[in-house]
This record gives C-alpha cells, structure tokens and sequence, in this order.
C-alpha cells in the first residue's frame, strides 16, 4: 500500500510538473535584458518598453504602459532596475492556461507601492506577491516617484483560469443593485451585491465614500461603514461585485456590513474625486432638500466661530439669494477626521474642504483641510464681487491719495498691474495673461481714525491683510475694512500708472475711485462749474466738486484750462449691455453722456489761459501735496504727491514719503 501510494503520487507530482511552470523576467543583469530581447541602455539612459513593444519569454507576455515619465529599464553607473514611475503600468498575460502567481522582487522598498487589477496583491519589504487565476495581470505604480523592479517571477498553469467560487462572493440569490441612486428606496437590512464600478471619494477608518458617474455625467454619492479589508487610494476604481446591506443611521443612509471588496482595478485622475466647488452656496448645500449628503465640496471664503473642545463648529457665509438679498448661510460643522484647526481669526476668511453629511434632519460637513483663504486679485473683486460680501485682497495695493469726510474716511489704492492671469479653464478650456488697465479702489475706514492715520502712513501694503465687505461695486467701489491692514516692509513705491484724459482730445473712460488727470476748460453753465472739452462748444462734460481749498483760486479765472490732480466718481451706474453685463469703459459722443462722472479735484498740476493755451505756452513747476489737499513749492512732513510738469506739456504724480 505504502509503495502504490508513493507510485501514484510520484505520478501526480510529474502531472504538475507539466502543467505548472515558472518564468523569469531578470532587468538587473545585462544577459537577462537580453534574454527578454530588450537592448541594453547605455550609462544613464533607458530602455522604453513602450517603445520596444510587447516581449513573450515562455508562452508569458510582458508589455507595459507609462506613466508620468515612461515605463523603462534604467542604467545607473552599470545598476539595471525596471522603473515604473506613478500611474504607469507592466501587463503579464498568456495565450494558453493562466496566471497563477506572481512574485514581484524590487531593487529597494522605496516607492514600491503597486496595486493589481485582479486577484490578490500585497508587498513585504522588498517583494511584492500576487496570487489568483487571470489570464492577464496588469500591475500598476501608484506611489510618489518610481518602483524599481529587479525581477519578476510568473506562474503558469496550463489548466486555464479557475472559475471563482459561486459562493464567494456572490450569492446567486443576493438582490442585484447597480446604482447609488437607488440605495435610498431599498428597505432598510435590505442584502445587495453591487454589479457596477465605484471610485473612491474619501476614505477613513471604517468610512468609505463612494461615488458613481452615469452615462449622462451625473455623480451619485455613497457611504460604507465597516470594514473593507482594503485601504484605498483616492481615485481606486472598486471592481462590482461588492456586497452589503442597507442601513439609516440618523436619518443618512448608508451601507453596512461590507464583504468581497476587491482590489482596485486602476485610480483615476485627480478631477474625479475632487471636491464640489460650492463657494458662495453655502445657503444651497446647507439646504436639506438639495441632498449634498456624502458629497466632498470645497467652500472657500467663509467664516469660522464656536469652534468649542468637541469639534463643533459654525461656517458662515455672506451671500444672496435668490432675489438678490444679502443673507447669512450657516453651516455646522463638525471634526470628524481630528484635523488641526488654524488658530481663527473672526475677522479673517477661510477654505473648508470636507464631506458633507447629515445628522437628525440638519446638514453638516466633516472638515478634511481648513486653511486660510488666499484672497482674490482686486481685478477679480471688481469685476465678479458682489455688494455686501467680504473679501480679501491678495495683490499688493499702492496706496495714491486719501481724503478725510469725517465718519468717512478713505484712503485710495490701486494694484498698478498692466496684465492679469485670466483663468476661464473650467468653463471655457483655456487660461491666458490678458493686458490690463491697473484698477482703483477705496479702502473705507469709517470714522476709524486710528486706521485711517496707519493706511495715510503706508506706501504699499502688504498682500492677504486688505479685508472688508465691498459696496458700491457697480459706481464707486469701495471696501469697508474690518482690521487694520499691514505694511509691505521694504518695499518702495513705484510709479503710479495714473491715466490722463485730456477732454479736447480724448473720451473719459475711468472707473469709480480711480485717481487720474483731467485736462480741460473751466466754465460755469447754468450756473453749475463743469470742467469742458472746448470753450464754447461742449462736446465733453465732467460734472466738478472742487474742494473748498481750490474753490477760489478756479472761479476767479472761469475760462482758463487746468490740469487736474483728481478722484473719478461716477453718479450712478451704466446701463447694461444686451448680454446684461454692466458696462465699463465706453466711449461715446453723446454730449451728455459724460455727466454721470463728477470729478473731484485733489490739486492743480498747473493752468493757462485760452490765449496761452492757443499759443502754447506751458508752466513748467514742481508742486508737493499733502494728503489734506495743501500744495506747496517744498516737500512737507510725510506723505507727499510729488507733481511734476515737463517741458513738454507732460505731467507726472507719485507718491513719496518725506522723512
């Protein structure tokens, strides 16, 4: 008996000794690249395999895809390795039988970091296993850097793959569910088995969010509480055939009791399971109704408060709705992942990312990042702000001119940029610099006279520390400040881009709160002051609030032409263009056009007569003007606008600061 055993297992051993067998890919030996048939890479060079194509060793075919630097065999001073750099791939596949095993041996353990499309994948050290019952393997990169593979050994079996147990891991009596949309319907304890792919949208500890696209581009989002067996990168594509059941905790659905998770098929990139951009609809996804449960959003600009030692916290956003009426949207909030908090500021702006949920009726987000808001370009602020908002301004701000009303004191700033970066990628597909007029605004102090005297002895300030609540953005634009900004230390100020609109040649096309020059005739009709393009003929109007300090000094001599160191101000806004943009920088020859801009003069840069101006005679002087108005020959104490007449006829305005 115990002979006949030992012939017929000896039998048995020689059956799989032809069925089984064992295949080597060697890339750290120059013979053994050879004997794949790949060509040798000089000193710090590489072999492509995607170039080389697909190569068969023993009835195994090895082929390979790249990543973000191509898949290669790589010569470091006579060293061979393979490199599979992120997201690039190696497929091991054959004609005849399957794959049953696979054993990956790594130069180092550093970035070895692979996953499998089927079966099972794990890594110890230096060698990576895999094992199941394919056809075809495809082992991808997904760490940081390169893997660098020293060899790889193939299993075969000539039996063909191994249909997968029926029991594991379907039940053939298992409901059937194929959507994320339906999960809500199902009775709770409902058992599933799930027939289409997922991808990962957020994974901790026991939670795992999902997400799904339809053929339409719909996401539908889930959350599965358990244990899954499997860590999962964001972007993993889930295989189907997962199962659970359907539960409700607190009124949010979810599945429980997860089962035959398998590993990722491949990852995705980033843009899938990025985050929602819900900035300025805080209102809406707070919204029970919009059902924004289990979706990972990004809100930036909000504010942060009752933050207390449980992770509780409030997000508040000032926004419209609607009908256009200015709203505080709240949101709770609650620290879930344990992330550190930044050290808050109530009067400071922050980006929250997280995954929304919901607890007994409300809506809440689990914060993954909370950091300070990077603020927006004052171009940006201008253009697509909203009255009532607060921003943060992320240029530096030149600071021109200020002027002291009493309960409004203001202080004006420009970017001085001549190009912006004009990102339209996510609607339109491109982004370009565009040339741009510098913009203006005022920084509204209120009655505030310890801000207004620190903004009056600043020349630059510093970028992310400007921060108010904007008004007016359609005429004047103004921001309310909050805080008192901060000084750009050691930085001087450069020359003001500051735009001169001679009205007997050139149309006015000025913003609201821009500083500029305005050259023209000063005449009284109908007994209001108007500074004109031509003595007679009006063919240009600006509407004139002069100062009470320059009053006399212009009536006396009605007629004559000034230069003006002045603020633009418009009356009301424009009207709107047919695609119901306001509109800026017009020009026109309507006569009465231009009335919608009065100007308020600072100081006179220098004036002639008509007969002068005929003759062209100009006054060539140096004026220096405080910010209160005052105009003197020599500099004064502090801030000074420094005036310049060239012999020419041209004029300059800086700002510079006497010590």
């Amino acid at each position: 008996m115990n002979r006949f055993f030992s012939l017929i297992l000896m039998a048995f051993v020689a059956f799989l000794s032809l069925q089984a067998a064992e295949v080597t890919f060697d890339f750290s030996t120059a013979e053994g690249i050879t004997a794949m048939g790949y060509a040798v890479p000089a000193q710090s060079a590489g072999t492509s395999l995607v170039q080389a194509g697909a190569v068969t060793v023993d009835g195994v075919t090895l082929s390979a895809t790249d990543g973000a630097t191509e898949t290669r065999i790589w010569n470091s001073q006579g060293s061979y390795t393979l490199r599979i750099y992120v997201d690039g791939s190696i497929t091991l596949s054959v004609a005849e039988g399957s794959i049953t095993g696979i054993t990956v041996n790594a130069a180092n353990a550093t970035n070895f970091d692979l996953i499998a499309d089927v079966g099972d994948y794990s890594a110890d050290g230096t060698v990576g296993s895999w094992t199941g019952s394919a056809t075809s393997v495809t082992l991808t990169h997904v760490g940081s850097k390169n893997a660098q593979v020293a060899s790889l050994v193939v299993t075969t079996n000539g039996d063909g793959p191994v249909e997968p147990d029926p029991e594991d891991p379907i039940d053939p009596n298992i409901m059937k569910l194929d959507s994320l949309h339906h999960l809500a319907a199902l009775e709770d304890g409902t058992e599933f088995q799930f027939t289409s792919d997922v991808y990962v949208n957020y994974q901790w500890n026991d939670y795992l969010w999902v997400m799904q696209l339809d053929d339409e581009g719909y996401a539908f989002t889930g959350l599965i509480y358990g244990n899954t067996g499997k860590e999962y990168r964001l972007g993993s594509v889930i295989p189907a055939g997962w199962t659970g059941k359907k539960s409700t905790y607190q009124g949010l659905v979810e599945v429980i009791e997860p089962a035959h998770f398998a590993n990722a098929k491949n990852i995705l990139e980033e843009d899938y399971y990025s985050a929602f951009d819900c900035t300025g609809g805080v209102s809406h996804i707070a919204d029970t109704t919009e059902h924004w449960e289990n979706y990972k959003v990004f809100i930036g600009g909000v504010h942060l408060s009752d933050i207390d030692q449980r992770g509780n916290f409030m997000v508040t956003s000032d926004e419209t709705d609607d009908d256009g009426n200015l709203i505080e949207a709240r949101l709770a909030g609650f620290n879930k992942f344990g992330i550190d908090y930044p050290e808050v500021d109530p009067t400071d702006l922050y980006d929250v990312e997280g995954m929304m949920t919901s607890f007994r009726g409300n809506m809440e987000i689990y914060p993954i990042t909370i950091t300070d808001d990077p603020g927006a370009p004052l171009w940006k602020v201008l253009y697509e702000g909203e009255d009532g908002i607060q921003y943060k301004i992320s240029d530096s701000l030149y600071v021109a001119t200020m002027v002291d009303n009493g309960d409004r004191k203001l202080v004006f700033v420009t970017d001085n940029v001549d190009e912006i970066y004009y990102d339209t990628y996510a609607e339109w597909g491109y982004a370009e610099w565009l040339a741009w007029y510098p913009d203006w605004i005022a920084l509204d102090c209120s009655d505030n006279e310890e801000m207004f005297n620190a903004l009056s002895s600043m020349e630059v300030i510093k970028p992310c520390t400007v921060k108010g609540t904007l008004h007016d953005q359609l005429t004047n634009p103004r921001l309310v400040l909050n805080s008192i900004p901060a000084a750009l230390e050691d930085a001087e100020l450069p020359t003001l881009t500051m735009f001169q609109y001679n009205l007997s040649e050139d149309y006015v096309a000025a913003r609201g709160n821009e500083v500029g020059r305005a050259d023209g005739y000063f005449f009284y009709k109908d007994g209001v002051p108007y500074l004109c393009s031509e003595q007679d003929t009006v063919m240009v109007k600006l509407n004139f609030d002069y100062a009470p300090a320059l009053e006399a000094e212009m009536a006396a001599k009605e007629g004559f032409n000034y230069g003006l160191l002045c603020i633009f101000t418009l009356d009301e806004p424009w009207e709107e263009n047919s695609d119901n943009s306001p509109m800026r920088r017009i020009h026109t020859t309507d006569d009465n056009y231009y009335t919608n801009y009065t100007i308020h003069p600072l100081a006179i840069l220098a004036s002639s007569s008509v007969e002068e101006m005929e003759s062209n005679k100009q006054v060539i002087d140096v004026k220096y003007i405080s910010p209160s108005g005052v105009v003197s020959v020599l500099p004064q104490e502090g801030v000074n606008i420094v005036v310049t007449t060239h012999s020419d006829g041209s004029r300059t305005a800086v700002k510079r600061m006497n010590k």
